[in-house]
């Protein structure tokens, strides 16, 4: 009787303590570290999301917290960290709400799984990095960026060309909270110019373009502020988003200039220059300025709430 007891204590238990287990060796199926900040923020919204092969219902805040690794540096002002993860959190709500889904694979983000991140940042750097990007995310739980009550296209870059661009000049349509704004200290960033080089043969094979004679290229529309809107070469039209794309550009705010043993490329700024720049915001958040007044200051006439009210 004694046996049959334990045999059924066993039974019973056995795959508690096997699921128990397999969470502890593997960080990413567990909601934040313990009584961690975001798991004493959730959302109460899920995403499911797949890794290692397996699903899993994440609450929307880890999930921000996985995505907001990948797009911005750790090491960017806390302010700076804390106005990134409003923007992901808004970007992912519109997307479940536009597309009914809560699906992962259906939003236009990676979130980075622990051993991503420290492979990223390496494992020296990856506790305080991690718990940095943990509290952007707590101390913003839940707040979105709205217009009229709807989840904006909160649109941003790495680096503008010293000011951001409206909507109605990169997208064709006017949308009120996208307009130009200045953000004049990107001209000192890094990345703020970068040159491409390409032998004739490389732009051949990236073209796909068989001819003996070396293709034509040519700028055919541009913005008043440079961002190329067409190319042409060799017959072929190509928008300036897909040429900067197949050349690997830091953004379609190019120039070309063609000689003997190819083609350089000349490109200003990092990304589609809207919404809010990622060093522009860093630069004001080093200044003292706090999320709230940064967002408002690249998205015109919006409001940072809550995403639900209870």
């Amino acid at each position: 009787m004694k046996k049959l007891i334990i045999y059924i204590v066993l039974f019973m238990t056995l795959p508690a303590i096997i699921l128990t287990v397999y969470h502890l060796i593997n960080p990413d199926y567990r909601l934040g570290i313990g009584d961690s900040s975001i798991e004493s923020h959730r959302l109460g919204k899920d995403i499911l999301i797949e890794i290692n092969g397996l699903y899993k219902n994440m609450d929307v805040e880890e999930y921000v917290w996985g995505v907001l690794a990948g797009v911005i540096p750790a090491d960017y002002d806390k302010e700076a960290l804390k106005a990134q993860a409003v923007v992901i959190r808004t970007n992912v709500l519109r997307q479940m709400e536009e597309k009914g889904t809560k699906d992962a694979a259906d939003i236009d983000y990676h979130y980075m799984t622990e051993e991503e991140r420290k492979e990223m940042w390496g494992r020296g750097r990856f506790d305080s990095c991690n718990r940095k990007l943990e509290k952007a995310v707590s101390d913003t739980a839940g707040l979105v960026i709205k217009k009229e009550d709807n989840y904006i296209l909160a649109m941003y870059h790495e680096v503008s060309i010293g000011k951001t661009l409206g909507a109605d000049e990169v997208l064709g349509e006017d949308i009120s909270y996208l307009v130009s704004v200045e953000s004049n200290e990107d001209v000192e960033a890094k990345d703020y110019m970068n040159v491409v080089e390409y032998t004739w043969d490389e732009v051949k094979g990236l073209l796909s373009f068989n001819g003996e004679e070396n293709p034509d290229i040519n700028v055919d529309d541009v913005t008043e502020n440079g961002f190329v809107k067409s190319v042409t070469a060799s017959g072929t039209n190509y928008t300036g988003e897909d040429f900067a794309k197949i050349f690997g550009l830091a953004s379609a705010n190019f120039y070309i200039e063609s000689g003997d043993e190819g083609v350089r490329f000349v490109c200003l700024g990092k990304g589609v220059p809207l919404g809010m720049s990622q060093y522009g915001c860093n630069r004001m958040a080093i200044e003292g300025k706090k999320m709230e007044e940064i967002l408002k200051y690249y998205y015109k006439d919006v409001s940072i709430e809550p995403a639900f009210s209870h």
